[in-house]
């Protein structure tokens, strides 16, 4: 049996591209050195997350998968469709709490709390690659 999906892969290329750019940006700031370090680092976290929850929705949009009930179902949907590996969905949703804090309570998150997830900023990276794998398993070389 032959499925044929209609998956906006230049939409999720162009959102990949844009992650790969917040963790250019997290790279250039890690220390936080100063105010501005620091303005950067809260964006580029914020919208890092926004970037894999996107992702996700149009990959579960395009493939058809179940209809998420939010953020962290959306990561968990992506673990069941093995897009993405238990240990790295388990990183993921931890930050997804981390998304809320930057969109709606920004004066909470620490300079710790950004620090911490910059430090792991390869796991975005590795989000990159892992659904980049995927679209090629289901889609085939040239999608």
């Amino acid at each position: 049996m032959l499925l044929l999906y209609e998956v906006d892969t230049a939409r999720i290329q162009a959102q990949l591209a844009y992650l790969e750019r917040c963790c250019q940006v997290m790279d250039q700031v890690q220390d936080l050195p100063n105010e501005t370090a620091f303005f950067a680092a809260s964006r580029a976290v914020h919208i890092a997350m926004e970037c894999v929850i996107d992702v996700g929705s149009v990959m579960i949009d395009g493939f058809i998968m179940r209809d998420p009930g939010g953020y962290e179902d959306i990561i968990d949907i992506m673990e069941d469709e093995r897009v993405i590996p238990a240990a790295g969905a388990r990183q993921l949703k931890e930050w997804v709490s981390l998304r809320d804090r930057c969109l709606r309570h920004y004066t909470e998150v620490s300079p710790d709390e950004l620090r911490a997830v910059m430090a792991e900023k390869e796991l975005f990276r590795s989000f990159i690659r892992w659904v980049q794998q995927y679209l090629e398993r289901e889609l085939g070389r040239n999608h």
